[in-house]
């Protein structure tokens, strides 16, 4: 990482007069190269999806050398897995900070299932999710990456059940599962992801959605006294 270029530029060797990113740089500067390169990376990802995209036609983008992003990520798998990282990583931040801001309760948890399904249901998520389960079975390495990338996006939404389990009208034996089902109902398990872009759906209809999953989800783990208990046949 200390060996990745950024402070000055050199000319390309084509002869071309392109000038590439090389030396040394400070922290600012490889924090923002890292940056570019991954708004690049994911760019050309979701124009040419895994198997179309290159190192060299990424790092031509990005006006850097294919030395540089070799040195930073080693192969586009990793690079690829740095892409989703980062956007694992701005989610679970934002999330964080706002439930240790917040009261916990229904309105809260509504707000959170809004946030959550605007961002899973993003064109840019929904495409590189795609991508995801086309490669899953080609790259090894990949399954046990995005699965722990996937218990990372979940911890947020558990802490915020763990404090929900304190109250007294609620009962959440198994915060685990509950995280997964909180976020299947809200963003509508993979109903999405089998449909094309334009049944995405808008702001009034997602709200709709999360209104009703909420109160699903609250229903199914509201303390009952013994009148109110479910029969079953």
């Amino acid at each position: 990482m200390s060996e990745v270029m950024v402070t000055s530029t050199s000319t390309d060797p084509s002869g071309k007069g392109k000038k590439v990113l090389t030396g040394r740089p400070s922290r600012q500067a490889s924090e923002a190269l890292h940056e570019h390169l991954l708004a690049v990376a994911t760019q050309h990802f979701l124009e040419y999806g895994f198997q179309g995209s290159s190192i060299e036609r990424i790092a031509k983008e990005a006006q850097v050398s294919k030395l540089t992003i070799y040195r930073q990520y080693q192969n586009k798998t990793n690079l690829f897995i740095a892409v989703i990282q980062a956007g694992v990583d701005q989610y679970r931040t934002t999330v964080t900070d706002w439930i240790h801001t917040q009261a916990i309760n229904e309105a809260m948890l509504f707000d959170l299932g809004v946030y959550l399904a605007q961002q899973w249901l993003s064109v840019t998520n929904i495409r590189l999710s795609r991508i995801i389960i086309a490669e899953v079975q080609r790259i090894e390495e990949l399954s046990d990456m995005i699965h722990e990338l996937m218990q990372q996006s979940r911890r947020p939404i558990e802490e915020f059940l763990e404090k929900l389990n304190q109250l007294p009208e609620y009962h959440i034996p198994n915060i685990h599962i509950a995280a997964i089902q909180f976020i299947q109902l809200c963003v509508s398990g993979h109903y999405f992801l089998l449909r094309n872009e334009s049944h995405l759906p808008n702001a009034t209809q997602l709200e709709e959605n999360i209104r009703a999953s909420v109160h699903l989800f609250l229903n199914g783990y509201r303390v009952r006294i013994e009148s109110d208990q479910p029969r079953y046949p």
